[in-house]
């Protein structure tokens, strides 16, 4: 799934507002975060 579709999924219309609120949330970006999960496989 692509970021592009998680956003839409959770009702944003811009993937650049989904990415702001994502590194609210996690203090990390979205880049950030899929390396350190990558990391944990």
């Amino acid at each position: 799934m692509t970021t592009d579709d998680v956003a839409y999924l959770l009702g944003y219309s811009e993937v650049s507002s989904f990415s702001r609120a994502f590194k609210k949330w996690t203090g990390k970006t979205i880049s950030e975060y899929r390396e350190e999960i990558q990391k944990q496989s």
